[in-house]
Formats: structure tokens, sequence, C-alpha cells
């Protein structure tokens, strides 16, 4: 399993969604998980303030890279998973990547996104030699759209530029990602009269899980999922 997960990327990208639905299949799965808010926007802990909350999930807000990292050693003691949604600070982006097992970079459908997610990259690249050992990092697709056109192909061939992984399964682009923010709770614990699609998002996002390491075994191999498809 992989213990600790930081998610950012230069430009927002949906890193506080990304990491919001990876806690979600963790506390479904009854597996102690930390979401440490490191991001300016703080949605995070906003959303730990409202009624619904997973048992399993705690919210921990992170000011500077002191606290971030006392966060993530008590996490490390207490055997609790701990996913950091770093936002799209570089410093916040570097520290998290320094401590994590994983580093994820979200990339979203757009040209934008996909440049910062490169450069993002290439920051975390150049700060290889730094925070733990063995650490990885991969690129995640984030609100995957179902337009298949030239921006999507030129978005493909720029991250198949970098030797970087791109993860084998990414988050289409559905409403019920967002409604625990608006709603408080989970994909998992959400009404479909609230957040239509919950079924779809929840298959989804606990092979994601799967994907990252984060229940415990990597997906089986397959063909990466196109940052455009049908939905």
């Amino acid at each position: 399993m992989t213990p600790v997960i930081s998610i950012g990327s230069l430009k927002t990208a949906g890193t506080t969604t990304l990491a919001m639905t990876l806690a979600a299949v963790a506390s479904a799965a009854d597996i102690p998980v930390v979401l440490i808010d490191a991001s300016r926007d703080a949605d995070l802990v906003a959303w730990g303030g409202k009624a619904g909350r997973p048992r399993h999930c705690t919210v921990e807000a992170a000011e500077d890279e002191a606290s971030l990292e006392r966060l993530v050693r008590a996490a490390r003691r207490r055997g609790d998973v701990a996913i950091i949604d770093c936002g799209d600070g570089a410093d916040a982006i570097r520290a998290g990547a320094r401590l994590a097992d994983k580093a994820l970079i979200p990339v979203r459908f757009s040209p934008l996104s996909v440049c910062a997610a490169v450069v993002t990259d290439r920051l975390l690249a150049a700060d290889a030699g730094k925070g733990r050992r063995g650490r990885e990092r991969a690129f995640a697709a984030t609100a995957v759209t179902a337009i298949p056109s030239r921006i999507a192909r030129a978005i493909e061939a720029t991250v198949e530029e970098s030797a970087t992984r791109r993860l084998a399964i990414g988050l289409v682009q559905r409403a019920a990602y967002e409604a625990p923010f608006l709603h408080g709770g989970t994909i998992f614990t959400l009404d479909e009269r609230v957040a239509p699609g919950l079924d779809r998002a929840r298959a989804e996002a606990a092979m994601l899980a799967y994907e990252v390491g984060l229940l415990g075994r990597e997906a089986a191999e397959g063909a990466p999922v196109p940052l455009a498809r049908a939905a």
C-alpha cells in the first residue's frame, strides 16, 4: 500500500477533487486516512467541517513545510494513509513530494493544464535527489472529457513526450466528484438524488485507487485512458 501520496500541479487541475476521491475510497475500505490541506484555497478544510465526513477520515491544515512534515510523520507513526493536497504552489508541491512515496501530477483536458503539468514534472525531476528515496511520480488524468479533437491529440502527445509514467486510469468529468464539496460526505455516502452518476464514479475511483497502490496492489496493466474519451 502507498502510505503517503502528494498531489499538485502549477496550474489548478483538480488536485483537491483527486485528493478527496482517493480519500473517499480509503475510507470506504475502512482504511484510516488523513487529508492534509496544504493548498491556498483550503477547500478540504472547509469540506472537513461539513456533516458526513467518514469516521476513518480526518482533515488537517498544513500552514508551512514544518507543519506538513509533522503531520506526515504523525500519520506514518499511526499507520494512517496520508494524502496531501499541495494545490498549485511550487513550494508546497516540492515539500509534499519530498515527504511522499508517490507524487501525482493531475492533468485536465486543457492545453494550459498539460503545459503546467509538464513544468511541474520538471520541477519535481530537478528535486528528485531530495526527500524520501525511491519515491515515484506519475501524471493522473482528471476531468477526462468525451470530446475527441485535435486538442485532445495534442494533449496526449505532450504528455507522452515525458518519460514520467501516466496512470492507466483517469477520472471522467462527472458532477458526482464535486458533490461532496457542496453537500458533505463522499461519493460512497451520498444519494443518487443529490449526485447522479455515483455508481460509475465509485467504480472509477476504486480502479484509480488500485492503480495508485492505495488499496494494497497495483491494477492490472493496460492501455492508458485517453484524456478525451467516451464517458
